[in-house]
């Protein structure tokens, strides 16, 4: 096992103004860079290794390569690159497992939101979970091994350039549930009794996380699940065995079938029931469907999105038969089945969606609260995917949602 003594973890340097066409540094960012390829090895001694999140799909910034450019320079070293920004659960097993890591110095560059996870991936010891604010450049957050597969942490602002300050990254006294959440180990939330996924659907890229009623279910289908995950991971075969016939993404991704790996399927490989009557020239008959509600993993949405996402849910699930299609006048049919609700990682945004879906439909006028539902489907997914704490941001949104419409939500939620 490779656990090295010190690991450097440091945000990409400033980045321009208009993020939307350019993905380089700022003017600052550059100076930063400059600046940090003598301050990192004057402060913290010789450098072994440089990590930066790469450039490649879904990952597009090369700020954090950028960043750490001229210190690799100066020191000779190669940018170790090959893991993309939502990859970096691979790049600490990567790291773990090489012995040519143990009691190096690695210096990491990389996107501010993941940077807690990363501190936590490397198995550290009390990390605040208040969020990297979006203008703080200037920390360099230290790792140092414990010798028990352990790190703990010491946060060191840089004060390189004017601006900087020494101000860190604390948590609250008090704490909302939103905020405990970043803490949580879902298993401790069941006392190790992780609810069991509804179905036999075991798969790495998506959960089961319900089945709905038997009263609920529409008209033409006998059983109907839910599930969340990252359906760009799933092959066509799997979208196929699972029945899924419609999936929502709530991510900001581009929504296409390349990405989503979800072509209208081959009637020669998928065997789902045929349509029971002949199609006319110009009707179509489409297995899946695609829709799209972008939500940000932060706070920042639009309230109105993430109920968007929730009646869309709904739409989704009750697709009418489509005998039932032909007689409402439709000319292109959908298949009936079960849904998946697609995030980046299967995560924050679409584990919350789930979430205010299944309280407003089954729960609101019930004892069982929406905490309650958000933490078993965490605890459902925790078994498949990295991205297992949604996000403070989002999960503050799923809140506002709640104490605001009434129409859906009637019964007010206390944080």
């Amino acid at each position: 096992m490779g656990y090295p003594k010190e690991i450097l973890i440091l945000r990409h340097a400033e980045k321009p103004a208009d993020t939307t066409t350019n993905e380089n540094l700022s003017t600052k960012g550059y100076e930063r860079a400059a600046a940090l390829a003598y301050y990192l090895p004057d402060t913290f001694g010789a450098i072994d290794h440089i990590f930066a999140a790469g450039i490649g799909v879904k990952s597009p910034s090369k700020r954090p390569v950028e960043t750490v450019t001229p210190l690799a320079t100066r020191l000779d070293k190669k940018i170790h690159d090959e893991f993309l920004k939502y990859q970096y659960q691979d790049m600490v097993t990567h790291i773990f497992g090489d012995d040519k890591y143990t009691n190096s110095v690695i210096a990491i560059a990389w996107q501010h939101t993941d940077i807690e996870s990363i501190t936590n991936a490397f198995g550290t010891k009390d990390v605040p979970t208040s969020p990297w604010s979006g203008d703080c450049y200037d920390l360099v957050w230290k790792l140092t091994y414990n010798g028990d597969q352990t790190y703990s942490l010491e946060q060191i602002p840089q004060l390189l350039m004017y601006g900087d300050t020494d101000d860190i990254i604390v948590d609250p006294v008090t704490k909302t549930f939103c905020q405990e959440l970043q803490t949580i180990d879902p298993r401790e939330l069941f006392s190790g009794n992780i609810p069991t996924p509804a179905g036999n659907f075991p798969n790495q890229a998506m959960t089961c996380i319900f089945q709905v009623p038997k009263a609920n279910v529409p008209e033409g289908l006998t059983q109907q699940f839910i599930f969340v995950g990252a359906s760009f991971l799933l092959s066509e075969t799997a979208i196929i065995n699972n029945q899924i016939a419609s999936v929502l993404n709530v991510a900001t991704e581009v929504n296409d079938a390349e990405d989503l790996q979800i072509p209208f399927s081959d009637p020669q490989v998928d065997k789902r029931a045929a349509l029971p009557f002949d199609l006319a020239k110009h009707e179509k008959y489409y297995l899946n469907q695609l829709s799209k509600v972008g939500l940000t993993d932060t706070n920042k949405n639009d309230m109105m999105t993430l109920v968007a996402a929730v009646l869309e849910a709904e739409q989704l699930l009750n697709t009418p038969s489509t005998a039932q299609q032909k007689a409402n006048g439709a000319s292109n049919f959908y298949a009936q089945g079960n849904l998946v609700i697609h995030s980046h990682e299967g995560g924050s945004r679409s584990v919350t969606v789930a979430a205010l879906f299944l309280y407003y439909k089954f729960y609101t006028h019930t004892n069982i609260s929406f905490l309650d539902i958000y933490k078993s489907i965490i605890c459902l997914r925790w078994n498949k995917s990295i991205n297992n704490h949604p996000t403070q941001g989002i999960c503050e949104n799923a809140y506002e949602v709640l104490n605001t419409f009434e129409a859906l939500f009637p019964e007010p939620i206390r944080k």
